[in-house]
């Protein structure tokens, strides 16, 4: 499998800790079946001091060293969880935020609360500068969870709809459970990822997560989030699409 959003790289956001926060986190990731994991420090949040892009660059790494040197069987990449601004687009493009392993694949977060106006004019934004947006976890947007028309309008956009682990798993309530079901029902999501932030409460471990998709939502489900997509993703290449279920149609 494939993690492309956790918060693993120490002394960057709340995620790990230190290094021995991290090196746990990458070691349950590996044992439970992840093949590559992505560190995306949350970066851009308004009003909070974020290291430079070079900190992050070193940071990785150092940690990259170690999990080579502690021989932890998992593969490492670099990308951020960018806090959307109107100036991201110049931001991306002036090399002040990164996207996923240098790809034209940006991760972009927005406020819980945020405007779904903003979120479009965002991506649209991103679209036309020739990136291709991965929405986090928009299942716990307000805007979404009210109005999951507006997501597919994201989705015919070519914008990359990315569900949380917790989510599915019922940690954020069930609001934000049922707009995730309807999420996966609908075929909107192309990725699927842990948001791990600890070894020990929001884990990168995948495993009950999978059997949750798979048992659900059947069995082509966690291969294609978990797997396929993201290593295109990481390759640079399309995402596989899938035909979404009509909104009218009942479980």
């Amino acid at each position: 499998m494939t993690d492309l959003h956790t918060h693993i790289l120490p002394f960057t956001d709340d995620g790990a800790t230190d290094f021995d926060d991290a090196l746990d986190m990458a070691e349950m990731a590996a044992e439970n079946g992840t093949e590559i994991i992505a560190a995306t420090p949350h970066f851009n949040i308004p009003g909070i001091q974020s290291r430079s892009v070079s900190e992050i660059k070193d940071t990785f790494e150092q940690m990259k060293n170690k999990i080579e040197k502690n021989k932890i069987d998992i593969s490492f990449v670099l990308g951020m969880e960018i806090f959307a601004s109107p100036t991201v687009g110049e931001k991306l493009d002036c090399g002040e935020l990164i996207t996923l392993n240098g790809t034209r694949y940006p991760l972009i977060e927005f406020g819980f609360s945020e405007k779904k106006d903003f979120i479009f004019s965002v991506m649209d934004d991103l679209i036309s500068r020739s990136y291709t947006p991965i929405l986090a976890h928009p299942e716990r947007y307000d805007c979404f969870i009210s109005d999951l028309q507006s997501l597919y309008e994201l989705y015919q956009m070519g914008v990359v709809i990315q569900i949380n682990k917790g989510s599915i798993l019922g940690r954020f309530g069930r609001r934000v459970q049922r707009t995730a079901d309807a999420i996966l029902c609908h075929r909107l999501a192309a990725v699927a990822a842990s948001d791990a932030h600890s070894p020990i409460t929001r884990t990168p471990d995948l495993s009950e997560f999978v059997r949750v998709l798979d048992m659900n939502y059947g069995d082509g489900c966690s291969p294609l989030l978990l797997e396929e997509n993201p290593k295109r993703i990481l390759r640079n290449e399309d995402v596989f699409w899938e035909s979404p279920i009509p909104f009218d149609y009942q479980r």
